[in-house]
């Protein structure tokens, strides 16, 4: 079997669909806590949540791209208006999850306030800035405006995503989720072969 007819990797796999079961409500976390939670405490845990599950998608993020060095993407059978119009998305929502969590993290280091950050109860994040209200400002502006992006292509991910599946029918969807069928083609075909001697 040719590599590029070959679904993603498994290690790719799984890299995939943790960083968006934590992406999701990282997102919803935050718009929860800062829209609807008043009282300090809680806003407080909420917040720490919310950077920890930041840092723990940034170090994913990390070792899914180079990972990704390593690798050809599967072959597609797509347009190629439709292979130019996935690279560009996918290249966004890779620079979307780095910038999310350091936009945060700069939020975290220059706010006036020092709050340390306890990522997941094991370790302190390190604040190298001093507090700076100008550029806490900005980071806490790109922060908002990158989740606000990143909502959106998320949305279009998935609708792209049940675009492959029932309108283009190709294996794209499929390849996220378990192994491509040409192995066992393969296999079936040999083995027709086989009892043909």
């Amino acid at each position: 079997m040719n590599e590029r007819e070959a679904a993603w990797p498994l290690s790719l796999r799984l890299l995939h669909w943790v960083s968006a079961g934590l992406m999701v409500p990282a997102l919803g976390l935050g718009v929860y806590t800062v829209q609807w939670v008043h009282d300090p405490a809680a806003r407080f845990e909420l917040t720490q949540t919310h950077k920890g599950i930041g840092i723990t998608i940034l170090a994913l993020t990390v070792v899914r791209l180079c990972r990704r060095g390593f690798v050809r993407a599967p072959e597609a059978a797509a347009a190629p208006w439709l292979r130019l119009a996935a690279n560009a998305a996918h290249a966004a929502l890779y620079l979307l999850l780095l910038a999310m969590p350091l936009s945060g993290w700069l939020m975290a280091t220059t706010t006036p306030v020092r709050v340390p950050t306890i990522v997941l109860g094991l370790f302190a994040l390190p604040y190298p800035l001093a507090p700076d209200l100008g550029l806490y400002r900005f980071a806490r502006t790109a922060h908002v405006a990158l989740a606000v992006a990143f909502a959106a292509l998320i949305l279009l991910h998935i609708v792209a995503a049940f675009g492959h599946a029932l309108i283009w029918r190709d294996q794209t969807l499929r390849r996220m989720w378990r192994p491509s069928r040409a192995v066992g083609d393969a296999g079936e075909a040999y083995a027709a072969m086989s009892g043909a001697d």
